[in-house]
């Protein structure tokens, strides 16, 4: 390994211990100053919008890649005090459309220059792990704190075969379930 690659990745690794070290820090100071009010609010979300809203926001997440990320939809069940095996469901069903739509329209899309410069950066770190590592990079890149709507759209973008959105449909479930013990751990700590 040389000393380029070996550089990247523990840089890699450091951003993912980094990035759920944050997800804990982030969940247990909210856990902690506003316990109560985002159990009310979990309670009242999941009430309101059910299921549905859940997977829906997830949707829009990684679809379009919109401002709230799936780990919300997460933690405001985890607030409402909503059963585990649901709420991980619905944000994955919701998170794996949305990306699988994200990918299929940036196929299509992925030529027009706008998109093409917006996805540069994404697209240069997919291109040197497929490189080094096939798809076994791809599953790499899930796991860095990169947007899984950015993964999906760079992925598409580059007309990678769907076999490529298969790696990042399988490591989602990885990174939602990853979150979701995460989100738990934080809140009941």
């Amino acid at each position: 390994m040389d000393r380029e690659t070996k550089y990247e990745t523990l840089f890699a690794v450091l951003r993912i211990v980094a990035s759920f070290a944050l997800l804990v820090a982030i969940v247990s100071l909210l856990g902690w100053a506003f316990r109560a009010e985002l159990s009310r609010f979990g309670g009242w979300f999941v009430a309101r919008f059910g299921l549905l809203g859940m997977a829906g926001g997830s949707f829009l997440a990684d679809c379009i890649h919109f401002p709230i990320p799936p780990q919300f939809y997460l933690l405001t069940g985890v607030a409402g005090g909503h059963r585990v095996d649901v709420v991980v469901l619905a944000v994955l069903v919701g998170s794996e459309l949305g990306g699988f739509t994200a990918f299929v329209l940036a196929r299509g899309a992925g030529r027009a220059p706008v998109i093409a410069r917006r996805l540069a950066t994404a697209r240069d770190l997919l291109t040197r792990m497929i490189d080094r590592h096939g798809y076994l990079g791809i599953a790499a890149a899930t796991l860095l704190p990169i947007s899984f709507s950015i993964l999906c759209m760079a992925s598409g973008a580059m007309r990678l075969p769907y076999r490529a959105y298969g790696v990042l449909a399988v490591m989602r479930v990885v990174r939602i379930v990853l979150s979701y013990v995460v989100i738990a751990m934080a809140w009941s700590g």
